[in-house]
């Protein structure tokens, strides 16, 4: 027991302050997360009402961001650490990083660019460059877009500003053109007719905008036909294979041969960003 007490007696208690600016700067760490995640919500509920999805998420992630800088703060001065002397020791290198985020300053400004224009929106489909995909989240720095077959891409803000941006779903409905080929020596009255055909047979195809069907051209290879079809946007893939499965149904049963290709499909370019 004597042992024990001078154990005790023996425990340099300088040390205590210590521990307890970091047993106070866990508890400002864990109140203020709690605190930051209500306020963002309540602003949130507040301020984004009738925001775009794009607006709405680039708003809770500046809030976060902020917040999280403030709350880091807090944190080292309850910790006992001067920011101050910090920021003054970070000084040195404050250039170097300055100059190295230039880049990421332009991304921002440009994301603020990309916002304010509202050319896509999270859940549309778009094609940068070579890519096709849906938008998946629109950040400060970057947007990020997953292809069909499930890869996600980041692509920079500042480089969406430079290049041309194809929305493929921003409109609800869309046009999808298939050229036929003939020979010249069927009638283009048979043909128009079996296209009107054609088109009535296929569910998903809108009466209004009507299905249009032009003659195009004498080549090579015959007569050259158009048929134009409207469609609800998210029924694409399934207008697409329909409309092919009629046409040569259609043609088959009247005896009307499809030269060259079975069927050329010619979609229309999707609006493009300026």
């Amino acid at each position: 027991m004597a042992q024990l007490m001078g154990n005790v007696r023996s425990v340099d208690l300088s040390v205590l302050p210590e521990w307890e600016a970091i047993a106070g700067a866990l508890l400002v760490l864990l109140v203020g997360f709690l605190v930051l995640r209500i306020t963002i919500r309540i602003v949130m509920k507040a301020m984004a009402r009738g925001m775009r999805d794009q607006s709405r998420e680039l708003l809770r992630k500046t809030l976060l961001y902020v917040g999280a800088v403030l709350l880091f703060v807090m944190v080292l001065n309850t910790a006992g650490v001067s920011v101050g002397a910090l920021l003054g020791a970070a000084g040195v290198v404050g250039i170097a990083v300055g100059i190295a985020s230039q880049a990421s300053l332009s991304n921002v400004i440009s994301g603020f660019f990309l916002v304010s224009e509202r050319f896509f929106e999270i859940g549309d489909v778009v094609r940068i460059g070579e890519n096709t995909g849906t938008i998946a989240s629109i950040d400060l720095l970057s947007v990020k877009v997953k292809t069909f077959d499930n890869i996600l891409i980041r692509v920079p803000n500042q480089r969406l500003i430079e290049q041309d941006i194809f929305n493929i779903t921003r409109f609800p409905l869309r046009r999808m053109q298939f050229t036929i080929v003939v020979p010249t020596q069927i009638a283009l009255a048979k043909v128009f007719e079996a296209l009107e055909t054609a088109a009535g047979n296929v569910a998903d195809v809108l009466q209004e905008p009507e299905p249009f069907i032009f003659f195009r051209a004498f080549t090579e290879n015959g007569s050259e036909v158009v048929a134009g079809v409207w469609f609800e946007r998210q029924n694409f893939i399934r207008v697409r294979n329909d409309m092919a499965q009629s046409i040569q149904s259609v043609f088959s049963s009247r005896g009307i041969p499809i030269r060259t290709r079975a069927i050329a499909l010619l979609e229309d370019m999707p609006q493009k960003s300026i």
